[in-house]
């Protein structure tokens, strides 16, 4: 796979951000928004200026409700506040990486992050392919509790690039390399492995992941053509205690245009992000159903949104995404939006 085809585009001004970066501390107004739910106002917008951020994943804490962002920049993941005031939230770090997808773990109280090196992955020399790494924060302090390198797992793997993140209900951790089109597997005792390989008809990367309580995974399937837009994408069923059943589900109607990041409903439903362009589909939020525990699925809702990476859910089921530009990874505005069906 060529490595620069998927995040040219994305992190081509960051690199030397990512070279250079010795944990910049971000102060933009460090005021909480610890109020009760019922008290909440949960604004259209959120506005961010003044970082450099390139978000590509996100996450709502409902413990003081905030939204966590990472940072393909290689900077430290901020904590905003909903009247777009922030600060910076990780550290601790013996070395800055890109970071992608973000889990919240509340029993645990830990911050799950996919993370990667984006500077190799950029950096022309067919020699260097990158890194997966997942970092565990503690949620409450930001302070980095475990850093467990993913990538040593597949020493012959062409690239690799750590971008979503999933927890079962006994504490496992699943984690998506789009490159190398696997999905790592770190246990309760942080020990990884390779828990799953592509081996479906559809012969892509792995991105967004969720974990159904039932038992099982769902991971969104997708290559990205030389045009930078979708190719060969759909979703996969991955049983966690049968993983040779996995399989890939099918549409009972039309709608589906692959997914980015995407996330699990208190209902079950799923709702994901397509990033794909002005093609057909183009920017849209998405939400499925199933009335067969996933042996297939169906799109209930849609509609076109800016260009994002994925979508964040709060407690009373508001659907956040990031307003993404990724022709300007150095961009300083940023814009969380909240979409309605």
């Amino acid at each position: 796979m060529k490595k620069i085809i998927l995040i040219a585009a994305i992190i081509s001004l960051a690199i030397t951000s990512c070279k250079t970066n010795t944990k910049t501390t971000i102060e933009k107004n460090t005021s909480s928004t610890s109020l009760e739910k019922d008290e909440v106002t949960f604004p259209e917008l959120v506005n961010l200026t003044g970082i450099a951020q390139n978000p590509e994943g996100i996450e709502f804490d409902k413990n003081d409700n905030t939204f966590l962002l990472s940072s393909i920049n290689a900077s430290p993941i901020i904590k905003a506040n909903l009247d777009g005031t922030y600060k910076s939230f990780t550290s601790g770090e013996k070395f800055p990486l890109s970071t992608a997808g973000l889990e919240i773990d509340y029993k645990r109280n830990r911050l799950l992050v996919a993370c990667f090196n984006g500077t190799e992955l950029m950096d022309g020399n067919p020699n260097t392919k990158g890194a997966a790494f997942l970092r565990i924060y503690n949620l409450k302090t930001g302070i980095i509790e475990k850093d467990i390198n993913l990538s040593g797992l597949l020493p012959d793997a062409s690239a690799y690039f750590a971008n979503d993140i999933a927890v079962d209900d006994k504490g496992n951790v699943y984690i998506t390399d789009w490159y190398a089109r696997v999905v790592y597997k770190v246990d309760t005792d942080g020990n990884p492995s390779v828990f799953w390989k592509n081996e479906t008809e559809i012969k892509s990367g792995a991105n967004g992941i969720v974990f159904n309580s039932d038992g099982y995974l769902l991971v969104s399937l997708l290559t990205v053509n030389e045009k930078g837009l979708y190719d060969n994408y759909g979703l996969a069923k991955i049983p966690v205690n049968d993983v040779k059943s996995a399989n890939v589900l099918q549409f009972e109607n039309k709608g589906f245009t692959g997914f980015d990041g995407m996330v699990l409903k208190p209902n079950g439903n799923v709702i994901g992000v397509t990033n794909n362009g002005t093609s057909a589909g183009g920017n849209t939020l998405i939400e499925l159903s199933s009335n067969n525990n996933w042996k297939s699925a169906k799109v209930i809702n849609s509609k076109s949104i800016p260009a994002s990476t994925t979508v964040a859910l709060t407690p009373n089921n508001k659907n956040y995404v990031i307003n993404q530009d990724f022709t300007k990874p150095m961009k300083k505005d940023w814009t969380i939006q909240q979409v309605k069906f």
